[in-house]
């Protein structure tokens, strides 16, 4: 069956615009994998080559992570044969399944309020939140530069961590309602 233009043209949106959660669907099941790039252009390449069987207008997200599941066990395997791998298959598998559950197309209103609701932090709460989780600072390293003792730091951050996901859910909510 070959397609006109303009949907190998749409095909082909839709694939740019998965990128990222192809990304992350694909480091959950190979976590720290050294060649992601590769990997990840080798599952685009699969997904080209099976947009035939790709129905428009179903998901595509949930299709792509089907197809990058699949590429993923392969180069699981490959990696099992190496001695590379930290995880056994059973682990990755229920991983799998439980990340197949979840809604992979509101991955990106949600990052887009976690943006948002970043924003309107303090600077210094700012600050703290990204030492914490980008630069996977240790704690006692981050409590005695924030001039915290560690049980006060952990408060800050839960209390952070809960202004942010009131402030997620709202912003959620709000687009829902279409305000």
């Amino acid at each position: 069956m070959s397609k006109s233009p303009q949907t190998d043209q749409e095909f082909v949106n839709l694939l740019i615009d998965s990128q990222e959660m192809l990304r992350c669907f694909t480091l959950s099941l190979i976590p720290n994998h050294p060649d992601i790039r590769d990997l990840l252009q080798e599952i685009n390449i699969v997904l080209w080559e099976k947009r035939d069987t790709f129905e428009m207008g179903t998901s595509f997200v949930n299709w792509a992570c089907t197809v990058a599941r699949f590429k993923a066990m392969n180069e699981r395997r490959k990696l099992q044969r190496a001695k590379k791998l930290i995880f056994d298959d059973e682990l990755v598998n229920a991983l799998a399944e439980k990340s197949a559950g979840r809604r992979p197309d509101l991955l990106e209103p949600k990052r887009d309020a976690l943006k948002y609701c970043m924003k309107k932090l303090r600077a210094p709460d700012q600050d703290l939140l990204v030492a914490r989780y980008t630069s996977r600072e240790e704690m006692d390293r981050l409590a005695h530069e924030s001039g915290r003792s560690r049980p006060a730091l952990r408060v800050a951050l839960s209390r952070l961590r809960a202004v942010l996901r009131r402030c997620i859910q709202q912003r959620l909510a709000m687009e829902r309602g279409g305000a």
